[in-house]
């Protein structure tokens, strides 16, 4: 979720009924050196979008605790420690996974943060490193010993990456093993499938990633279906393109035109999934180089969908949200 987890996108998922938010992946290296962009755009958060947790990411103990100051002043009600990312860049470190395969090291770095904090630290697994690799229960138990205070399940082990279905039986054997809440992640694609989860595996919560991209809203609808309460429609298209515009200018305001405009080209093809005409519609998205193109694009867009009652996109209320003045 690098580039999506921005506080305009947690934001929007806050105000779509998203109980708890997670920053994009802080690096504690990065902090250590000073480094500006770490600091000023993936440590910045609003207070709308509390609860937050901060996710960092790193191989050094120490270095990981001297990063828990700059969490905290930045708002984090919780610190999440990603053991779980496969990504190269990130594991050339020693960090994500591959503290995984060096058990010792991990539960030093969670102690250390432990000491820290003076806000809960969790953090992230992968179910083994491979199939047959049932580790994550040991480490996941140690890991509660030296002061986590939830584990996050990510069911697909490190050879698997990203590809086949997540197994949310090794969620089921977590849940089992440890006495602290267990978050389950992995093929929460719709609404119904947090419930789902909950029921397949005792997990106390669900972490939705990939199912959330275009859709914010679906955290409403995942809370309703959990509650068994009637589940809200999905927006219509012109509703939908008209939270695609406030996300648009939600990243103006906090990045810039330039940058979000590039952001937004990516953001806008999951906005526009399953809607008529969409990959033309995201082809002219390319070429818009102001957000007054952009919304010339949404309008004609909209009025090309050829549906009774089709109006352009109403304005959102959080164009006006003083966050962005």
């Amino acid at each position: 979720m690098a580039g999506t987890t921005n506080r305009s996108f947690r934001l929007l998922c806050r105000r779509g009924g998203a109980g708890l938010v997670c920053s994009e992946m802080v690096s504690t290296n990065a902090l250590r050196y000073g480094n500006a962009k770490t600091e000023n755009l993936l440590l910045r958060t609003f207070e709308g979008e509390r609860p937050i947790s901060v996710q960092i990411f790193g191989g050094d103990p120490q270095t990981m605790a001297d990063a828990v100051p700059w969490c905290e002043r930045a708002g984090a009600d919780i610190i999440d420690i990603n053991m779980g990312c496969s990504v190269p860049k990130v594991r050339k470190g020693g960090a994500g996974v591959e503290l995984m395969k060096d058990p010792d090291r991990a539960v030093a770095a969670t102690a250390e943060v432990v000491r820290r904090a003076s806000v809960p630290v969790t953090v992230k697994l992968r179910a083994g490193l491979t199939d047959e690799d049932d580790s994550y229960l040991d480490l996941a138990k140690r890991l509660v010993d030296a002061g986590a205070a939830a584990i996050a399940l990510h069911a697909r082990t490190v050879t698997q990456a990203f590809h086949g279905p997540a197994r949310w039986e090794w969620i089921a054997r977590l849940v089992e093993a440890v006495d602290v809440p267990v978050i389950g992640n992995g093929d929460v694609l719709e609404p119904g499938d947090a419930p789902r989860m909950m029921r397949e595996t005792g997990c106390a919560a669900v972490m939705i990633a990939r199912g959330a991209w275009g859709r914010p809203w679906v955290f409403e609808q995942a809370a309703a279906a959990i509650a068994g309460e009637p589940m809200p429609p999905d927006p219509s298209p012109q509703e939908r393109l008209g939270i695609a515009l406030c996300h648009a200018q939600m990243l103006v305001g906090d990045r810039g035109e330039h940058i979000a405009l590039h952001q937004t080209r990516g953001q806008m093809r999951h906005y526009a999934r399953g809607l008529p005409n969409a990959r033309t519609f995201r082809g002219d998205v390319t070429t818009a180089s102001t957000l007054h193109e952009l919304l010339g694009l949404v309008e004609e867009y909209c009025e090309s969908l050829d549906r009774a009652g089709d109006e352009p996109p109403a304005d959102c209320e959080l164009f006006e949200d003083t966050a962005y003045r």
